[in-house]
């Protein structure tokens, strides 16, 4: 049942999104813009008006002379074919996505009209304003300051998400106390606190752990609903997997010197500690005049 309800929802927002709402995904929605936008600069390759050879714009007919004009002949077919609605011919936006779609559609036209393609392509607004002023286009280099900037800054994340990654815990334990009953005295005196503990297992296989106390001597440990001994229950932890059990802790009056104690829950596996995280033990105040 999961499995259609997720469909379901992914059929519905792809609709709503590509049929509905379409070019506003792109402008508002994606972060890609904003992001475009930052890390640009004059000598970055992308797509690009050629205003020096397009401008001054305007229809052409046929057998016309193309001398005191650009080869623009204003058929908006760029405009057409963008996929966001906008007119490149108005220099770098934040919705353009650079996808190109606009380079094909004016290299159809040229064609069409005996005229060079290109028009619009992938350059740089350093070299637009370098023809302007009658200076020959520089060849783009991808060895710029800016760009050796953010290959570190994107090999030192690299860097960083590889170390958590390989450097990462498998097992995570956690420990809640009870607080609507912080203790119980039993009838022979012996003390019990409850606790809920969390076991994170990261791996992909079931693992069985056993879990014993630190700080307190002689305590009987109990795992509602698990195996095990009175000192070192069982747990089993299914694949990738996140389970919460009932522990119990009880102990006599001699193991307790004071009103609270600072304990340790300690998960072991094959004979080591593969997890651990403190936890309180209370008991009664009348205890200590004892």
């Amino acid at each position: 049942m999961t499995a259609y309800v997720f469909a379901a929802l992914l059929t519905a927002t792809t609709y709503a999104l590509a049929g509905t709402m379409r070019e506003q995904v792109c402008t508002y929605m994606c972060p890609w813009p904003r992001i475009q936008s930052a890390l640009i600069d004059r000598d970055t390759l992308m797509v690009t008006y050629r205003s020096e050879r397009g401008d001054p714009r305007g229809p052409h007919k046929k057998g016309e002379a193309w001398e005191g004009r650009g080869d623009c002949v204003d058929c908006k077919q760029c405009v057409v074919a963008c996929p966001t609605g906008i007119d490149i011919r108005n220099g770098p936006q934040l919705e353009c996505i650079q996808c190109g779609l606009c380079i094909d559609a004016c290299d159809g036209i040229m064609k069409k009209i005996g005229r060079p393609t290109a028009l619009i392509a992938y350059d740089t607004d350093e070299n637009v304003l370098r023809r302007w002023k009658g200076f020959p286009a520089r060849n783009f280099s991808p060895f710029r300051p800016r760009i050796i900037i953010y290959g570190l800054v994107f090999a030192l994340t690299a860097g960083l998400m590889a170390f958590g990654l390989t450097t990462r815990t498998d097992i995570e334990i956690s420990v809640l106390k009870d607080r609507s009953l912080p203790f119980v005295q039993l009838a022979n005196g012996d003390v019990r606190n409850g606790y809920t503990i969390k076991v994170v297992n990261k791996q992909r296989s079931h693992r069985t752990f056993h879990v014993h106390i630190e700080g307190l001597p002689g305590a009987v440990v109990e795992i509602i609903g698990e195996g095990g001994d009175a000192s070192s229950p069982v747990v089993s932890e299914s694949a990738d997997s996140v389970e919460r059990y009932r522990l119990l802790l009880t102990a006599g009056p001699t193991a307790l010197n004071q009103s609270s104690l600072n304990i340790r829950v300690v998960l072991s596996e094959a004979g080591r500690n593969v997890a651990a995280t403190a936890a309180t033990f209370l008991k009664p105040e009348e205890a200590d005049a004892s």
